[in-house]
């Protein structure tokens, strides 16, 4: 069952939404703002361009808020328009007011949010948790696809792992930003993780937010196969997040229409280690598929 997603403190929201509007400032180009009605709550969505080709929608990780495409927007925006989603119920603008019980529900929200958008005939990519959402999208509603994209997804083509698991509670409970900071960086390649203000957005909305959505579930053989779209999927080869080369070839085994690239060097971090590679890759794709 889900929950209706909240800041915890009133100082912890302020927190946040200093650190969001820092870090929205890093996303390039003129935006639109929309707040758009959903059944279960008011979802913000930025509109980025115009360049008359079908566009592009982004689902952001967990906790990352459409902050985390800064790096992918420039590239993407020299030939697409990219809608940037923050996803309902976790931390960032969009506002949550009745639980999402299942992933039906999940993909209903979204499926609302671009019926009110009047979105046809786009591109649905995501990472991680945007992964498995976009997944989820294509599971319920994939009338209004063109595409689907999954980069390094979450609980999607592979199950998380026991050590992910551990990581992220123990970064969870333990008090401080030390512990985030410590999990973050080891998803990463296990590096110095960066003081920029998206890691300040990560670090304020997993200490100070109560996310709503339900669990990310486990998508049975049974619904890769059915996926009709188009798929491009990326995986990194080092990602800590499941097994990549088990995921990969899921991925290659199950979905009709995949293509399926394992990058060995990269981590579940793909898109902000190689943004350029990414989104040149996901142009090439889109353009296929239009």
């Amino acid at each position: 069952m889900g929950r209706i997603g909240h800041f915890t403190t009133v100082e912890g929201r302020a927190r946040y939404f200093a650190a969001y509007e820092e870090a929205m400032r890093e996303c390039p180009g003129e935006r639109v703002e929309l707040d758009v009605p959903s059944r279960y709550g008011t979802v913000r969505v930025y509109r980025y361009g115009d360049s008359g080709r079908p566009p592009i929608v982004l689902l952001h990780g967990s906790h990352a808020s459409s902050a985390m495409w800064a790096p992918n927007l420039p590239g993407l925006l020299a030939e697409r328009t990219v809608y940037t989603v923050d996803t309902l119920g976790e931390p960032g603008a969009s506002l949550q007011t009745v639980p999402m019980r299942d992933a039906a529900e999940r993909a209903r929200a979204l499926e609302d949010v671009f019926e009110e958008l009047g979105l046809a005939g786009f591109h649905l990519a995501g990472l991680s948790a945007g992964g498995w959402q976009v997944l989820n999208q294509a599971r319920y509603f994939p009338g209004r696809l063109a595409s689907i994209a999954l980069f390094d997804p979450a609980n999607t083509l592979g199950k998380l792992t026991k050590r992910f698991f551990a990581g992220a509670m123990a970064a969870t409970l333990l008090p401080g930003d030390a512990a985030m900071k410590r999990f973050l960086s080891w998803t990463a390649g296990g590096g110095p993780w960066p003081d920029v203000p998206l890691t300040r957005v990560l670090l304020a909305g997993m200490s100070e937010y109560q996310s709503g959505p339900p669990f990310l579930s486990y998508p049975g053989d049974d619904v890769l196969r059915a996926v009709e779209l188009p798929v491009l999927v990326l995986i990194g080869g080092r990602s800590v997040v499941h097994d990549p080369e088990a995921a990969a070839e899921r991925a290659r085994t199950l979905f009709p229409r995949a293509e399926v690239e394992l990058w060995p060097e990269a981590t579940h971090a793909l898109l902000g280690e190689q943004p350029e590679r990414a989104v040149a890759r996901l142009l090439e794709f889109v353009a296929e598929h239009d």
